[in-house]
């Protein structure tokens, strides 16, 4: 299936931060509240639906470690790292794993904090992603890093952690624009505003372009849950991406282009993978079957 291996479709001269991947936003929620699920499918499926980089979030409750969302708790974390060493075992893309505890919650005039035992995540990851060979953590230069070197090297993922937390994690330059207001806008508002982070803000390293809104009181969508924004918001998304695609600066810096539900169609995964054949990074002999696997005509 081409969503389970598209990146072997990718030129080995192209650089892992031009290359345009789908992202899952709070990756392993499926299954959590209303207030919190932001994916229907397990990260298993949203790897074979396209998605390259996962965003995961946990917290500790009575010594176990958990999938965070908010206050809501999800899966226990253990699951959610059993998926990956599933990719692992049956697929060959290389992808990237944002990793973190959730950040501590304002609930009133209350703080709820958060934490994530490092050694108990280290323990999981170690049990099921084989770190020692399969983890990218010698990364001298992000920017220069190419697909060809990460393919001769043998790796298969890397960890993000901006605090270095885990013992195979990287405080690698990731760039996540999000400001409350912007992310809180009516859809139709936002599918233009926050085209303005790819047009104003350079990174050194991947580029976190969030296409998934926020709940926020006191924003124009005020309380409206994940799955109610992503229904208003999936309308105007192929206007984004088609705007991206027709300026050259924009589309010279999308790279990692995250969102919601990522597994209710291909809708999302086939407009950001499409950016690749406009960045001319698709093997010549393969540009043909890529297009047509994502419905794109050359």
């Amino acid at each position: 299936m081409f969503y389970d291996r598209w990146m072997s479709y990718i030129k080995d001269e192209a650089k892992i931060t031009e290359i345009a991947i789908p992202g899952a936003h709070n990756s392993a929620t499926a299954g959590m509240n209303v207030t919190a699920c932001c994916q229907d499918g397990t990260p298993f499926e949203q790897y074979r639906y396209g998605v390259r980089e996962f965003c995961i979030r946990l917290k500790q409750k009575r010594g176990k470690i958990y999938i965070a969302h908010g206050i809501a708790s999800g899966m226990p974390a253990e699951e959610a790292f059993s998926y990956f060493g599933d990719v692992l075992r049956f697929f060959d893309d290389f992808f990237i794993l944002d990793i973190k505890a959730y950040q501590d919650q304002q609930v009133g005039p209350f703080t709820l904090k958060n934490h994530a035992d490092p050694a108990q995540v280290d323990a999981l990851i170690e049990k099921y992603l084989n770190p020692a060979a399969y983890a990218l953590t010698d990364i001298p230069d992000l920017k220069a890093l190419t697909l060809g070197e990460i393919r001769e090297s043998g790796k298969r993922y890397v960890i993000h952690n901006a605090n270095r937390e885990y013992k195979y994690s990287c405080d690698i330059k990731l760039l996540e624009p999000w400001d409350p207001v912007v992310f809180g806008l009516k859809p139709e508002k936002f599918a233009k505003e926050s085209l303005n982070y790819l047009r104003e803000l350079e990174s050194d390293g991947f580029f976190w372009f969030q296409t998934q809104q926020t709940p926020n009181i006191g924003t124009e969508n005020g309380l409206r849950w994940p799955r109610a924004l992503d229904e208003q918001g999936r309308l105007y998304f192929p206007q984004m991406m088609s705007e991206i695609a027709a300026d050259p600066l924009m589309l010279g810096k999308v790279n990692i282009v995250a969102g919601d539900f990522m597994t209710r169609d291909h809708m999302k995964e086939n407009h950001i993978l499409a950016l690749n054949l406009l960045k001319d990074i698709v093997k010549p002999e393969l540009r043909e079957e890529y297009a047509k696997a994502i419905g794109k005509k050359l």
